[in-house]
């Protein structure tokens, strides 16, 4: 971001409770629009979402993905209403906490919400003029990129606003949990959505001549003694990504990646000493 266009979003008065940004990062122009008493400044690709009340500032960034254009999802939404426009029905999404991503069709101004991520692997049909959005929420606009950039060797997701590390010795479910606090207030990765999982995926792939098959790598998660499975803020997990054609879970309390089962998820002890991803979160 320019420091002209960041100067002109800090000016915006303290005051207003919403503002909307719809961001074009391919121009370097700049329209505005008002919605819902809202600011919207237009740029190309993702919609941004800007909220700010006496308690805090918080950012709902909606990305399309242009891959999944013209796709209808077999699953069913969890909210269907009709918009007037993509900034709407982002907008719609903010107001239900479980929305992660939509589907919006520019002629019929369908507005259909998910609370769950979808890949070129999903079911789908093929129907015309529909837009996929998926979401991302945080708490500031750079927090994130800013204490990553501080780090050794932090990797920074932009599309989904995470900032992760593999740490190659290996420790125990504490040990590890010690360490990534010492990385500036860090925690183990918190996988709770099919796109971050992904991501981490991606770049094991990218490290993978340093891992072996049958290494498994610690990640967040626990199972409580109330017998459900939490992140170590206890926090009640919703997205599991198990591998079940190897028996997961059977039994331990801690989650790791496994790279030989394509980092499908296993039980573990707390016990082991394994290798472990860690995460700054805003």
């Amino acid at each position: 971001m320019s420091a002209a266009k960041k100067d002109q979003f800090e000016k915006i008065d303290r005051n207003i409770h919403n503002v909307c940004w719809l961001v074009f990062f391919t121009s370097n122009t700049m329209a505005s629009l008002d919605m819902r008493g809202c600011t919207c400044v237009l740029f190309y690709i993702v919609i941004t979402l800007y909220t700010q009340s006496t308690a805090e500032s918080r950012i709902l960034r909606g990305f399309q993905d242009a891959k999944m254009k013209n796709r209808v999802f077999l699953s069913p939404p969890i909210h269907v209403s009709s918009k007037r426009s993509k900034i709407q029905c982002v907008d719609a999404c903010s107001m239900v906490q479980a929305c992660i991503s939509l589907l919006y069709n520019s002629v019929n101004k369908s507005c259909f919400l998910y609370d769950q991520d979808f890949t070129e692997d999903d079911n789908w049909d093929s129907e015309e003029n529909w837009d996929y959005f998926y979401i991302i929420r945080v708490p500031d606009w750079s927090i994130i990129k800013a204490e990553c950039n501080k780090q050794d060797r932090f990797q920074y997701i932009q599309s989904l606003d995470i900032c992760f590390k593999l740490f190659h010795q290996k420790e125990k479910y504490h040990e590890a949990l010690d360490d990534c606090k010492n990385s500036n207030g860090g925690n183990l990765m918190k996988i709770d959505r099919k796109l971050k999982q992904k991501e981490v995926e991606n770049y094991l792939d990218s490290v993978s001549g340093s891992l072996s098959s049958y290494e498994q790598i610690r990640i967040a998660g626990y199972h409580s003694k109330y017998n459900t499975w939490v992140f170590d803020d206890n926090e009640a997990m919703t997205y599991f990504n198990w591998n079940t054609g190897g028996d997961q879970p059977d039994g331990q309390t801690g989650i790791a990646l496994s790279v030989g089962a394509g980092y499908k998820w296993h039980d573990v002890s707390d016990d082991r000493d394994l290798k472990f991803i860690c995460e700054i979160r805003a």
